[in-house]
């Protein structure tokens, strides 16, 4: 029985009726050591099988892994669809009679398929399974376009769930008029649907039965809706082209820093980004690449962070007739520019980013026509990087440190260079963390320079890599290399550097111990300076 919790908003009335304006599902790629993962909740016990949208080449395969917070669970591969143009693939597994309300995790990897041969996946804009998408592990905007299905006892509650969802119940309690509001306009509305009924009883012709006129009229209705579940999947019987997960144990995966891994999928994340002459204007479709369709004069916007080491690569085409100059600017800064003409083989762009680096601001992919009004073909946009911000090992001219802060995350240690700052000198500061466990939280780092007395001489403030690698995407039991630099001080009483994470919103230092397992005063690592070798 099919239970899809991402249906229930903005598709209120049923889990097929869409209000106007929900987008189709944007096509996303991923390839090689790269993954792509979704976490959602399940909203009914007896959990049994998840569906999702694969294409790829008919040699490639796609590895699926369910976990939960304890860890994976089931595991098993599977050959993409035959049909060239994709379709769901269903992935069945040991029912888990427990799920309801539990979080689950679905992880994509395609080790088989290349960036020139990618598998692609479906996601779908908004947040509505109650879980994170990671790219990598990368939290991206929106959900996998991903299909949960319930048996047994399970499947009534899923019925309703969809013939009456618990979002339509609350949208009754929450609806405003002018005269009742609230649960009083749900109990006018649950009224008015009875007395239809006693109406309607009242009536009947004498000549006719009612209770054998309406028993038809149930079965009939009933009817009706089996077909309408079989016809729409939401109703599928065990077996009919689905793969079977068996149960796994962890596996420790090689970390892999020194190669470009994906860090965010343009096409993907098309629904956030200010699509311009006009949203109606600009499509996606997947031309052996997913790909972002725009007219012959058309600027696409993405509010971004940019990685560390990052990249851009993504291909340029022309369809139509005539020809296009495509463009792209980051904060205004040309990048690349690059004429393109229909009809030609596809221009592939790889766009060093590295002066950008750690900023945020607007990447605008823009379009002018030069000859003609051909639509223009973004093939596959994604930012790539390099993640030598990861160590597996403290490197040996590190201080060790081990302060903890919080319950999850470790100073392990820390470099200072020069390690005899002159004053006025740039200065800097590295510091390795490490995340005890997966972290749900992000916080900004700060690092004070103190006098003897505690003064405040210079100060960095900000998210950990230079803006570009926040806390809930560090990877468990990996270092994390994170820089700062200030101009030194010209005070010679100068003797320790002060390090701490806050929470941005709320300016709420985490709480510190240190090695020698007390407190720390005003939630600070104090770290010496002038004991440094």
């Amino acid at each position: 029985m099919f239970y899809d919790a991402h249906y229930l908003f903005p598709r209120p009335w049923t889990q097929a009726q869409e209000v106007p304006g929900v987008p189709d599902p944007f096509p996303a790629a991923f390839y090689g050591s790269n993954t792509l993962s979704q976490t959602f909740v399940s909203g009914a016990n007896n959990l049994s099988m998840v569906e999702v949208w694969l294409q790829g080449s008919p040699y490639g395969w796609v590895e699926v892994t369910l976990s939960d917070e304890a860890g994976p669970l089931y595991r098993g591969q599977v050959e993409f669809p035959e049909n060239p143009r994709g379709g769901k693939v269903r992935f069945s597994f040991p029912t888990i009679s427990d799920a309801k309300g539990r979080p689950f995790t679905i992880t994509l990897a395609a080790p088989a398929s290349s960036a020139t041969q990618p598998t692609i996946t479906h996601i779908i804009g908004g947040d509505r399974l109650g879980g994170p998408l990671r790219l990598n592990e990368y939290r991206r905007p929106g959900n996998l376009a991903l299909h949960t299905y319930v048996t047994g006892t399970a499947v009534p509650d899923a019925l309703a769930e969809q013939l009456l969802p618990n979002l339509f119940r609350q949208r009754l309690q929450q609806f405003k008029p002018a005269i009742f509001k609230g649960e009083w306009f749900a109990g006018l509305f649950l009224l008015l649907v009875g007395l239809t009924v006693l109406f309607l009883v009242l009536t009947w012709p004498s000549n006719k039965k009612v209770g054998q006129s309406g028993g038809w009229f149930l079965v009939c209705l009933l009817l009706g809706m089996l077909v309408w579940q079989i016809g729409t999947r939401r109703v599928q019987l065990s077996g009919w082209g689905e793969t079977r997960l068996q149960a796994s144990t962890a596996v420790a995966q090689p970390t892999v820093h020194d190669e470009l891994r994906l860090v965010n999928d343009l096409t993907a994340i098309l629904w956030t980004a200010e699509r311009l002459p006009e949203k109606r204007f600009v499509s996606t479709e997947i031309a052996d690449y997913p790909a972002v369709r725009v007219p012959a004069e058309s600027a696409l916007e993405y509010a971004l962070d940019l990685p560390l080491n990052g990249r851009l690569q993504t291909g340029l085409q022309a369809v139509g007739e005539g020809s296009l100059l495509m463009a792209v600017t980051f904060n205004g800064e040309r990048v690349a520019e690059t004429a393109v003409a229909a009809g030609d083989q596809p221009q592939w762009l790889n766009l060093d980013l590295t002066p950008w680096q750690g900023q945020g601001g607007i990447l605008r992919l823009v379009t002018k026509p030069v000859e003609g009004m051909p639509d223009g073909l973004w093939l596959m946009p994604q930012l790539l990087a390099r993640r030598d911000w990861l160590l597996d090992d403290l490197p040996e001219t590190a201080v060790p440190a081990g302060h903890r802060f919080a319950e999850d995350v470790m100073l392990v240690g820390y470099t200072v260079d020069p390690t005899r700052p002159q004053p006025g000198e740039l200065v800097t500061v590295t510091l390795y963390w490490r995340g005890e466990r997966p972290l749900s939280h992000n916080a900004t780092v700060f690092v004070h320079a103190l006098t003897a007395g505690g003064d405040l001489m210079a100060q960095s403030d900000r998210q950990p890599v230079q803006n570009s690698y926040p806390l809930v995407s560090w990877l468990p039991g990996v270092l994390v290399a994170d820089t700062h630099q200030f101009i030194w001080p010209t005070d010679d009483a100068l003797v320790q550097l002060a390090v701490g994470l806050y929470t941005p919103t709320t300016l709420v230092r985490l709480p510190v111990t240190n090695p020698n397992g007390m407190p720390s005063p005003n939630d600070q690592a104090q770290l010496p300076v002038q004991s440094l070798p």
